[in-house]
């Protein structure tokens, strides 16, 4: 059986990792929340690592954490064999 995983600490270090080629400053939990209209506290828990968090996940947050990062499903999402 296969299980998703959400990697959104994975997801923000290489969005930090490109911010930080380009020569731009590193976005923090915080600061995405506030820029794609959540609480910090909804970052905070989609940042666990657990099956939980993914199933909590609605599109449209995904697609504008995506955007805001600008990283690609893969990078946020993974599938693990359990």
């Amino acid at each position: 059986m296969k299980e998703v995983r959400l990697t959104l600490p994975k997801a923000l270090a290489l969005a930090n990792l490109k911010r930080a080629e380009r020569g731009e400053k590193a976005i923090t939990m915080n600061a995405l929340a506030s820029e794609i209209g959540v609480a910090a506290t909804t970052i905070t828990r989609l940042a666990r690592t657990d099956a939980k968090g993914a199933s909590s996940l609605p599109l449209d947050l995904a697609g504008k954490i995506l955007t805001v990062l600008d990283v690609g499903i893969g990078d946020l999402l993974e599938m693990l064999e359990t």
